[in-house]
């Protein structure tokens, strides 16, 4: 996994699974954008709702997608 991959789903839903086993979901966030609104800054983290993370932690990730060909 590299970081260009993860930011090419910054934005979108995606399902993330951890080294150490877990996974999340939700909205793939960048750092960047948490410092902003905060005022803090992690470099080069990712994060989803309030759990960041660093690429290196990411064993795979998916987008996820909705079912039925709607546009939004």
């Amino acid at each position: 996994m590299t970081k260009s991959e993860l930011m090419n789903l910054v934005g979108k839903s995606v399902h993330v699974y951890f080294k150490d086993g877990g996974s999340m979901f939700g909205t793939l966030k960048y750092a960047d954008e948490f410092s902003e609104k905060h005022n803090f800054r992690k470099v080069d983290y990712f994060y989803i709702g309030h759990a960041s993370f660093k690429v290196s932690h990411v064993r795979k990730i998916f987008e996820i997608r909705r079912l039925g060909g709607e546009e939004e």
